[in-house]
């Protein structure tokens, strides 16, 4: 092969040194930018559009109707039942009878104390007045017996003495004389103070003594008194006989419970609200309330504040809050109906609690509550709202926070989103 011409091999060498060039060029220039990844695709959400049903500020709480007074009735002694007209379901006016019984052994006791008492006032009353003349007379002239023998007695001591003396008596005969003389002595001291006595009358610390023991015995007659009053049970106040739980002629004890009674002509009504509404419960601007019953769900019967319970439910942080309810003319109103209690005017219209459905609300730090509430209006995303929760009413959640009336907020799938997404509303299947 023979050598090749000098000018094809310069244009060789100048072709490859243009190639050589242009991939170090290529090589060691800026790197291409990569190009952004596709949009997230629009996740479809169920949604509600926040409302207030409460034209006004009104709102409505599920209650229950409850009787003002219910109490088991129960004897205060114990006995046999001899008499019970007490029947299941009928009504009964204040003070009827409602069971007795057998008060043969609280009459003895009441008549023994009663016998008591009379005669200690009957001592009394003599130790005040003094003996009669008649016993006056009666005991000085005993007094003046005494002393006669007395003197005769000492005349007798004298003369036997005397003749001891001389020799005329015994030793024993004299003994018997100065005895004889001592106890007719005796008698007559006694007979002198019963005298004094009869006549000065009873000493006021004797008396005192007799006063007190008087005040014992009429204690143990008003409680003889009471135990036999206590052997009839009646009714504090007027209404239904609801049970019975002892049979006529049947023995019980005292506290052991006979009868059921409770009125139905006062009613309450009981309800469950949220801490805040409590806070405010009993101020002038609690509102109007009212009762609808859903047999004349047309008409509203008022209510009357009564109490609040200061113990909170532990699994839905409500109160229990009563009120008085008269009893309708309209309709048959028993303890365990349920009710619609409205909440009408309460405080501002811009402080009330929204409600919510419960799975809308989502913890996203710790114990803070958010719902996602729908912004844009051609490219929708979601943005994590705080709210703080005031309680629960079935399925619904009562909360506060940034959102208002026309606001869009999430109700399914909260859980799954995350701050900025885009959502797109979810409408339902197609037909």
């Amino acid at each position: 092969m023979g050598a090749l011409p000098k000018k094809r091999i310069a244009g060789l060498f100048v072709t490859a040194v243009l190639a050589a060039g242009v991939y170090f060029f290529t090589a060691s220039g800026p790197a291409k930018e990569k190009s952004p990844p596709p949009p997230a695709e629009p996740r479809p959400v169920k949604y509600v559009t926040i409302t207030r049903n409460d034209s006004g500020g009104e709102r409505i709480f599920p209650g229950k109707i409850i009787a003002s007074q219910k109490v088991n009735l129960s004897f205060r002694v114990s006995g046999q039942v001899i008499e019970l007209p007490s029947v299941k379901g009928v009504f009964a006016e204040k003070g009827t009878l409602l069971a007795r019984l057998d008060p043969r052994d609280f009459r003895v006791q009441l008549a023994n104390a009663q016998s008591d008492l009379g005669n200690a006032k009957a001592q009394l009353a003599a130790m005040k007045a003094g003996a009669r003349k008649e016993e006056v007379a009666m005991l000085s002239a005993k007094a003046e017996s005494a002393r006669a023998q007395m003197t005769e007695a000492m005349t007798t001591m004298e003369r036997v003495g005397k003749l001891y003396k001389a020799g005329g008596f015994s030793k024993a005969e004299y003994d018997k004389a100065q005895t004889s003389y001592q106890v007719a002595r005796s008698a007559y001291q006694s007979a002198s103070q019963e005298l004094a006595k009869a006549r000065s009358g009873a000493r006021p610390e004797d008396i005192s003594a007799m006063e007190f023991t008087i005040q014992g015995i009429e204690g143990r007659v008003t409680t003889a008194e009471n135990a036999l009053r206590d052997t009839e049970l009646r009714a504090p106040f007027s209404g239904v006989i609801i049970d019975r739980y002892v049979d006529n002629n049947q023995s019980v004890q005292k506290d052991q419970s006979i009868v059921s009674l409770q009125d139905l002509q006062s009613l309450e009504v009981s309800i469950s609200v949220p801490e805040r509404l409590v806070a405010m419960t009993g101020k002038t601007d609690f509102g109007r309330i009212s009762a609808r019953f859903s047999a004349i769900p047309e008409k509203r019967f008022p209510l009357v504040y009564k109490e609040a319970s200061a113990s909170a439910d532990p699994q839905t942080q409500t109160y229990p809050v009563t009120f008085s309810l008269e009893k309708p003319e309209e309709i048959t109103v028993l303890p365990g109906m349920t009710v619609d209690v409205i909440v009408s005017g309460h405080g501002h219209s811009t402080d009330l609690l929204l409600e919510v459905p419960s799975e809308a609300v989502f913890a996203k730090e710790g114990a803070e509550h958010y719902v996602w509430k729908i912004v844009g209006s051609d490219s929708l995303t979601v943005s994590a709202v705080p709210v703080s929760v005031a309680g629960f009413r079935e399925n619904m959640a009562e909360i506060r926070g940034n959102i208002e009336p026309g606001d869009r907020i999430v109700t399914a799938g909260a859980s799954f989103l995350l701050e900025g997404d885009p959502v797109i509303l979810y409408t339902g299947p197609r037909p």
